[in-house]
């Protein structure tokens, strides 16, 4: 019974695909505008939204355009708040390091320039807006479609994590969760199929031993199903 509130859980903290729809649009929008700029190209989209893995409340919507002008990194930001700011006038939107980030219909975007060179290599500006720093990107996406094909599960594990993350304040980057996992589990065998299983495996190896404990004894509790799935609440969600 834990794993099914577990996954109940998971799918109430997922886009439905109308709001999926929603972040497409605003997005289509989003490239026009900034593809109007001489010094801009080549729009992708990264990150959790890519990888299907973003949860309500806690993920950004990642869009990176390339820069083709020849200002510094903090150009290239400034120039992009200010391509937003002219057509998004209402809307909140802010510069970041090494982003920028902005709230559109209630979505949550943050947006990246990054420059290419000839071989094919790219990089992002750096946390103090002074050079451009090298970026792998794509390799995180491989792993996750990997382990997806492996068991559509993990992508739930993944979500729920995010959540305890947030929710009980660990400081983990929402990448590095997913990356986390994908190093526990791609290529490690694993009998169980049960996702209450995976989370435990995953704190009790990645240092997160008292909580790892607390999980078990919700695990291993002769509970009611009233009782448990207010105990997993409670235990998900830090109240």
């Amino acid at each position: 019974m834990l794993d099914k509130y577990i996954k109940d859980k998971a799918d109430l903290i997922s886009y439905s695909q109308q709001e999926l729809s929603n972040i497409a649009t605003t997005l289509s929008n989003l490239k026009n505008i900034i593809n109007n700029d001489n010094d801009f190209k080549a729009p992708f989209l990264g990150g959790s939204y890519k990888r299907a893995t973003m949860v309500k409340g806690i993920s950004d919507v990642d869009v990176y355009f390339q820069y083709i002008g020849t200002g510094n990194s903090q150009s290239a930001l400034a120039k992009l708040k200010g391509c937003l700011t002219a057509s998004y006038p209402t809307s909140i939107i802010k510069q970041d390091k090494p982003s920028i980030l902005a709230d559109f219909n209630k979505i949550p975007i943050n947006i990246t320039p990054y420059k290419q060179d000839i071989f094919g290599n790219m990089s992002i500006p750096d946390n103090y807006l002074l050079n451009w720093q090298t970026i792998n990107f794509g390799e995180l996406e491989t792993a996750i479609t990997t382990l997806r094909q492996k068991n559509p599960q993990y992508i739930q594990l993944i979500k729920i994590l995010k959540l305890w993350n947030y929710s009980n304040k660990k400081g983990l980057k929402n990448f590095d969760i997913e990356k986390r996992v994908c190093n526990l589990f791609l290529y490690s065998y694993s009998s169980s199929q049960s996702i209450s299983d995976w989370i435990w495996t995953f704190l009790s190896n990645n240092g997160f031993q008292n909580d790892a404990n607390k999980f078990f004894a919700l695990m291993k509790n002769n509970y009611s199903d009233t009782t448990l799935k207010t105990e997993w609440l409670k235990f998900i969600e830090n109240k």
